[in-house]
């Protein structure tokens, strides 16, 4: 193992790390004030964008996008109203865990059968800092 290789490594990972931070704050601190800036001096084109043209064909642009999402309150009146509700459901089927342990607690399932069914998932977190003596 080359560890001076490593800590070099490690130093330039926490230097892009901290430049990225730096960069990333600073972006948002820019875009923040294009935002103002189209928001003040923009003008909406025909697809409904606002688009803000300046010297040597630089234009900066909040893009209109839309997105249609289910009211439910006002599906339901709407759907009561027509008599339809009931129509309208879709009754999905789902594990409850809790009854998985109720029935594991009154002898109806085995432990292999608890471990089957929730198998545990591993994950690591990559950390670079210093040593805490566990070498």
């Amino acid at each position: 193992m080359n560890t001076d290789a490593i800590k070099e490594d490690i130093r330039q990972f926490k230097a892009l790390k901290d430049n990225l931070d730096l960069l990333t704050k600073r972006q948002t601190e820019i875009k923040k004030r294009l935002t103002t800036s189209i928001d003040e001096f923009g003008v909406e084109d025909e697809r409904g964008h606002i688009v803000l043209a300046v010297e040597d064909a630089e234009q900066i642009m909040k893009q209109k996008r839309v997105t249609k999402n289910l009211d439910i309150n006002a599906a339901e009146i709407i759907l009561t109203k027509k008599g339809i509700k009931d129509t309208c459901i879709k009754m999905v089927p789902t594990l409850d865990e809790s009854a998985i342990m109720a029935a594991f607690y009154n002898g109806h399932l085995t432990e292999e059968d608890i471990d089957t069914m929730f198998p545990p998932k591993v994950t690591y977190a990559f950390i670079v800092g210093k040593s805490n003596g566990r070498d």
